[in-house]
């Protein structure tokens, strides 16, 4: 429990010293979100139900795409799995969603 909290209190103070990286971080990932987004626009509907299947897989397919360029990369290096891809891809995902709600 004491590692969890000092992990927990390590990551907010890098997170209040790098705020301002972490603000641009979020604004290039909301941008890269949507220039996909207006890349598939011409092949959803814009209306109710074709604006969710976009947005859904845009969900789904970006983070996996941003996770798996360094995967790719450990594994040309170090030749196997990446340790905690998936939980990368999360983290990303999360990214994402706080991103499009926030920046709006």
């Amino acid at each position: 429990m004491l590692k969890q909290s000092l992990i927990y209190l390590l990551v907010s103070i890098l997170v209040v010293i790098f705020a301002k990286y972490l603000h641009v971080l979020f604004a290039y990932v909301d941008q890269f979100y949507h220039y996909i987004d207006s890349l598939l626009s011409p092949i959803f509907n814009k209306g109710g139900i074709g604006n969710l299947i976009c947005k859904v897989i845009l969900l789904t397919i970006i983070p996996v795409l941003l996770a798996a360029i360094p995967a790719l990369l450990w594994r040309l290096i170090k030749g196997g799995d990446m340790p905690h891809f998936i939980a990368l891809t999360w983290c990303l995902w999360l990214v994402i969603v706080l991103s499009n709600i926030v920046i709006r």
